[in-house]
């Protein structure tokens, strides 16, 4: 390596630097001499001076020059704000040492510093080197204090620490000492703040103060910030409280308002301002009100909350308990929160007639409705199968599984049953126990499972047995006139022509029986023509024949019951002599794919020829809760020759089905076919509107799902309507007979 790489040369040889003026300056010009890269570094040194790392008395500009390529230069400026020698007065001279780190080299130069006298009279320095401490109450700190002897003889120095209340020093709160020219010391005071409630947590200005025997002083300020310690202690003398007390034994309706004393001790070195929450299951149940709004917390005091809760009370019932959670908010979140975070409240709410009086009350109620209800009004021992209104829409008749025929009368609001109607019989057993005999028209010995009313002779009624015997009664003498049976076989249904001379009953051997006379006032034909439809649907071998209906012109007669599916029958057919030659059956297939068995058309019914004359409109309800609507006057016929059977494909004007999907198994249409009702499963009596002239479109915006006019827990088995008089009565599997109004 070359012996010459490095070359320097200074701006001036001498400098005078006078400490009352800015500082003295000089350039040091550095230029690489080398055939590589190098950083070039200066060091000054004085002669005579004790080099301390914490003393400094010059600057450079810049610190370091960057990696210089061979050839360039670079300029160091050189600032001298301090003495070399501290206290120092005179000349002296200087090194400037310039090396390079790569290079390895380094080349010296001398220059002369003159010092003059500093007419500041300025002797003292104190500074701190830390200027922010933290601590916790209880706990100490050392703050460090470094002085220094500026002037240029001894200096007998006090030193002062003030600021902060002197019983947190250990030790005094002054020191005494003697400091030589040019040198300096350090002294630590150690602070330790108090107590937790009697050290508030915030910062604390001090100062510390230097003042020497020629009256010279100097003094450094800093900050001492104690941390926050402690917690809020929330508590109550009374989580339960009653409302009220007096009403455990007596009446008291004044009582609406309890006091929860609520207690905040500050065990903390914050200053705190709490403001109440109320929260919990309960809390929208009542109102509150704090005294004082707010709790104002200085170390180590206790306050109190008064919080009142009001709240109503019920005239009767039993105790109630509300649970409410008072949760206080602190100013200062430091903290975090109170200790607990939260107290619960438990708040017993007793009615204001006590319960032993309600009890004593209800039991004389109970008494006095046993005297009242004595004589209860009667009702069938069990499921109501069919009802049915006379042709004056003043009486209902209705037969039962307890093997009795009831009459009812109609009143505004509901029926009741017929005083004028009571069985003369020396024994009222029923086959399911005693009846009341009043309103008992007449005890069958089976099940009735459907009667009707005779058009013509209106005061008489057909009944159907499940033993397969049809009694023909007087109402209101209930005197049995006549008995119709070809067989024990289960009646289903009835209908009638309207001149009363031909009578249809369906059976659950499938079987149609067609019952005769010549005039009203003969007795019936006992044999009736009998047509086995379970034997011309030759692949159902278990058809029955639950629903009758007859069109208002009565030309056709509908038969439907299970596999889902109804026949339609010519009645002119059916009531000669002749024997009928095919079936017309529609089935279901098309909506609900296969059906079996158990998939049962329940409901037809015919809407009157008064709506339309062109038009034979049936409405059809079955197991799946659809209830369709068919003009049997649009249907295309298939014959299929060798099961013997004419399939139809009738028009189907609309259909829907129930929300429930539950069995729907009476229908009734409205005297001008505006509305249909239904009664089902679901325990429901539900009104269907059309729209005007729509040809039987369901209008959806008066009830989407039908407008429902009365619910029940139990099946709704038989429906009759009078429109004109606005009202539905309904049998169900209860027991019960009710009137509904339909506004």
């Amino acid at each position: 390596m070359e012996n010459n790489v490095i070359s320097a040369s200074l701006s001036t040889q001498s400098l005078i630097f006078r400490p009352t003026q800015p500082p003295a300056s000089f350039e040091v010009t550095v230029k690489n001499d080398s055939d590589r890269f190098a950083n070039f570094q200066l060091e000054i040194e004085a002669a005579g001076e004790k080099r301390s790392s914490e003393y400094r008395w010059y600057r450079l500009e810049p610190e370091v020059a960057a990696a210089q390529p061979p050839g360039s230069s670079t300029k160091f400026q050189v600032f001298i704000f301090n003495t070399p020698i501290s206290g120092f007065i005179g000349t002296v001279n200087l090194t400037v040492k310039v090396f390079s780190p790569q290079l390895g080299r380094e080349r010296r130069l001398s220059l002369r510093l003159e010092i003059e006298r500093d007419n500041r009279q300025k002797f003292l320095s104190v500074e701190l080197p830390v200027k922010n401490f933290q601590v916790y109450p209880g706990n100490a700190v050392d703050i460090l204090v470094r002085l220094q002897n500026m002037g240029q003889q001894p200096a007998n120095i006090i030193l002062r620490f003030a600021g902060i209340d002197s019983s947190w020093l250990v030790g005094s709160a002054e020191r005494r000492l003697s400091i030589d020219p040019g040198n300096h010391t350090e002294i630590s005071f150690q602070c330790q703040p108090p107590s937790v409630v009697q050290a508030a947590s915030q910062n604390y200005t001090f100062t510390v103060e230097a003042t020497s025997h020629n009256n010279s002083s100097a003094s450094a300020e800093g900050n001492l910030e104690v941390l926050p310690v402690g917690f809020i202690k929330f508590s109550t003398p009374q989580h339960q409280q009653i409302l009220s007390p007096g009403g455990r034994w007596l009446p008291d309706w004044k009582s609406k308002t309890v006091v929860y004393e609520l207690l905040f001790k500050n065990a903390s070195n914050l200053r705190e301002e709490i403001n109440l929450q109320i929260q919990g299951r309960d809390w929208r149940k009542c109102t509150f009100r704090k005294h004082p709004e707010t709790a104002n917390l200085d170390l180590g005091q206790t306050a109190k909350v008064n919080l009142e809760v009001t709240t109503k009370r019920p005239w009767i019932g039993i105790k109630k308990t509300l649970l409410l959670e008072a949760r206080p908010e602190l100013s200062d979140q430091r903290l975090g929160s109170t200790d607990p975070a939260t107290q619960s409240l438990e708040l017993e709410v007793l009615p204001i007639i006590p319960l032993w009086l309600q009890l004593a009350i209800a039991a004389l109620i109970v008494a006095l409705l046993a005297l009242l209800l004595r004589q209860s009004p009667p009702q069938h021992l069990a499921s109501v199968n069919s009802v049915r209104v006379s042709g004056t829409a003043s009486q209902v008749v209705s037969g039962s599984d307890d093997c009795t025929l009831r009459v009812w009368r109609i009143g505004t609001s509901q029926i009741e049953p017929d005083e004028t109607v009571k069985l003369n019989a020396q024994s009222l057993e029923t086959c399911k126990g005693r009846s009341k005999p009043q309103g008992l028209l007449a005890i069958a010995d089976d099940t009735i499972t459907v009667l009707r009313f005779i058009p013509v002779e209106n005061n008489r009624v057909a009944v159907g047995l499940a033993k397969g015997v049809i009694e023909l009664r007087e109402v209101p003498t209930g005197v049995k006139k006549d008995e119709l049976q070809d067989s024990g076989d289960k009646v289903f249904d009835l209908v009638f022509t309207t001149d009363s001379l031909n009578l249809f009953s369906g059976y659950g051997s499938g079987k149609l029986r067609v019952w005769s006379r010549k005039l009203v006032n003969q007795e019936w034909n006992t044999k009736p023509k009998v047509i086995d439809l379970k034997r011309k649907q030759k692949e159902l071998t278990d058809f029955q024949a639950r629903a009758l209906a007859l069109s208002p012109n009565e030309e056709t007669l509908v038969v439907a019951g299970n596999f889902k599916r109804f026949l339609v029958l010519p009645v002119n057919e059916i009531s000669s002599s002749n024997s009928l030659k095919d079936l017309s059956v529609q089935t279901f297939e098309k909506f609900d794919g296969n059906t079996g068995n158990e998939d049962y058309v329940w409901g037809l019914a015919f809407a009157p020829d008064s709506y339309s004359s062109k038009k034979k409109i049936l409405a059809t309800s079955d197991s799946s809760g659809f209830i369709t609507i068919w003009d049997l006057n649009q249907c295309v016929s298939n014959r299929n020759i060798q099961q013997g059977l004419i399939k139809l494909n009738c028009t189907q004007l609309e259909r829907w089905q129930d929300e429930s999907k539950h069995s729907i198994r009476s229908l009734a249409f409205s005297e001008d076919s505006s509305y249909l009702v239904s009664g089902g499963d679901d325990g429901r009596v539900v009104v269907w509107y059309f729209k005007p002239d729509s040809n039987y479109q369901l209008d959806k915006t008066k009830s989407p799902n039908g407008k429902t006019i009365y619910k029940s827990d139990k099946k709704i088995n038989s429906l009759d309507l009078r429109s004109k008089q606005g009202f539905v009565i309904s049998g169900s599997e209860d027991s019960k007979v009710i009137l509904h109004h339909i506004k």
